[in-house]
């Protein structure tokens, strides 16, 4: 073998090898920036997942309260009508006592 055709096949063989190391880093960065788009993909889906975990919590959260804050008016009002109710039946029977009381001592007084 001549040294100029040693040289060619070298020269071929550093071209060949220059070529695959390029094809190899061009299919290293796909691969990267297919990994990467895939795990922003992924990240992006669980972060979608957990804005919907969120809300369903704040709107079951939301329906408790108004659950409990409407039981609450409820109990409020309720406990107000029998306040109401008490008055009703005792007012009378009071307001009589405190006439006769007050007529009783108007009445001893006018007496003297």
């Amino acid at each position: 073998m001549k040294l100029g055709t040693v040289l060619n096949e070298l020269l071929t063989a550093s071209d060949e090898a220059a070529a695959r190391v390029d094809a190899a880093r061009r299919k290293a960065s796909e691969t990267l920036r297919e990994s990467r788009e895939s795990m922003a993909a992924d990240r992006e889906a669980r972060l979608r997942e957990a804005r919907a975990q969120a809300k369903s919590i704040l709107e079951s959260a939301r329906r408790s309260a108004e659950l409990e804050s409407g039981q609450i008016a409820e109990m409020g009002a309720k406990g107000r009508q029998a306040m109401q109710d008490r008055f009703d039946q005792a007012a009378p029977e009071i307001v009589g006592s405190l006439a006769l009381e007050v007529a009783a001592r108007y009445g001893g007084a006018g007496r003297k």
